[in-house]
């Protein structure tokens, strides 16, 4: 693959790789610990509102420093910043109020670095190789959840659990590998378009540089609906967080740092899956069918889910058959998220001008902390009184429902 061959895409991937996969070790760790600590649903909401708040606080005003600040400058002070604050979470693992602390702190951080790399990377890669640099992007970013979840509950089980060392030792290892991180991008030649580091002038350009990226997103329809479609992918996975957690214990009947091994792992299998398909259907296949289709095959996804909790576990051996549905359901998710976010994001990249490419990324992270937080802390709240299942099948029917509704849009403007 010629792609792999482009030095300056292979260091910024491999940084991307090791930056959130120490980002997943660390959030799953302390969602086991907040479990630990509170035993309620609705404090790992607070945790997820705490994490998605920056973006709609910063999010837009990231998005103008990178599109007016060196981008290798902001890459780098984000590793430095991020290696920092998940060597903090170990000083602080048993106070929740310390941890969602550093976890705001983390994600204000991350406000700035996610759209900088998003709009670095149509810059190292050729038009032609653009698609598949996305879909190798999302397939690690996805793939890092794998790799951090995987990693994180057999290395807390090995240092003593919860109660000794283990979280510590996730969180210390996490900066480490940003640490690495760092030193693979001190590496990256990138253009500074002209800056040198921080704009001074940037506060008074903010108003001016934010009018302009949502007037274009107004008008456009090849931006706006991508947008929306990204924004939808982060609400499914904000929800599924909280939701898998609760069915795990619930009706799987394991541990919640099982959750590693028969959801998450599932879930990467359907992310390869979803790449390798990618490569054979998009030359028979229009972009916006392929996003129709995997917003279809998400909802029903989630909906057999939720059937099979509520159904399966009354048959003769159903605990097993409830584990391989929920493991199925977890592959076609995987598969479906690649069909939407990475068409959607190539789309983005292809129709939006390169000198706000920056703010269009942080626009798709403010948007979905405008929709998520609080309808995750409703949901959260309302699976404390409700059954996780009937959860599942409502969204995974109102998903199906919507997408079906919506295909015409898509093969219109999409194709």
């Amino acid at each position: 693959m010629q792609l792999l061959k482009n030095g300056q895409f292979m260091r910024l991937w491999g940084n991307q790789i090791l930056l959130q996969t120490s980002f997943n070790m660390s959030n799953f760790t302390i969602l086991l610990l907040i479990d630990q600590i509170t035993s309620s649903r609705f404090a790992i909401a607070q945790f997820y509102a705490v994490m998605t708040l920056p973006s709609f606080l910063v999010g837009l005003f990231a998005g103008a420093i990178v599109d007016t600040s060196n981008r290798k400058w902001i890459i780098l002070t984000s590793d430095a910043l991020l290696a920092l604050l998940f060597a903090a979470y170990a000083v602080f693992t048993h106070n929740y109020w310390f941890l969602l602390a550093i976890a705001f702190l983390s994600s204000c951080v991350s406000q700035v670095f996610t759209p900088a790399e998003s709009a670095t990377l149509p810059t190292i890669v050729k038009k032609q190789d653009l698609e598949r640099a996305n879909a190798l992007f999302l397939f690690t970013g996805f793939g890092s959840v794998l790799l951090g979840y995987g990693l994180a509950g057999p290395v807390i089980q090995f240092f003593g659990g919860l109660e000794k060392y283990g979280d510590q030792s996730t969180f210390i290892i996490a900066a480490i590998l940003t640490a690495i991180g760092f030193v693979l991008s001190s590496t990256l030649t990138l253009s500074n378009n002209g800056h040198r580091g921080f704009d001074p002038q940037l506060f008074s350009h903010a108003k001016k540089l934010t009018r302009e990226v949502l007037d274009i997103t107004r008008t456009n329809t090849k931006i706006f609906i991508p947008i929306v479609m990204l924004t939808l992918m982060q609400f499914c996975i904000g929800l599924m967080a909280i939701l898998f957690i609760d069915f795990v214990k619930t009706y799987l009947r394991l541990p919640s740092t099982s959750t590693s091994y028969f959801l998450i792992i599932p879930l990467g299998f359907g992310l390869g899956i979803g790449v390798y398909l990618l490569n054979k259907l998009k030359e028979r296949a229009s972009k916006g069918y392929m996003i129709y289709l995997g917003s279809l095959a998400f909802g029903l996804a989630m909906l057999f889910i939720g059937l099979a909790g509520g159904y399966v576990t009354k048959l003769t051996g159903g605990m097993l058959l409830l584990r391989a549905i929920t493991a199925t359901g977890a592959v076609v998710a995987g598969i479906s998220a690649v069909f939407i976010a990475v068409h959607s994001r190539t789309i983005l990249q292809k129709n939006t001008p390169e000198k706000m490419l920056g703010r269009v990324f942080a626009l798709v992270y403010a948007s979905g902390s405008v929709v998520t937080p609080i309808p995750i802390l409703l949901i959260a709240l309302i699976t404390e009184k409700v059954d996780v299942t009937i959860v599942f099948i409502v969204f995974g029917l109102i998903f199906a429902l919507l997408a079906q509704a919506v295909k015409p849009i898509f093969l219109k403007n999409l194709s």
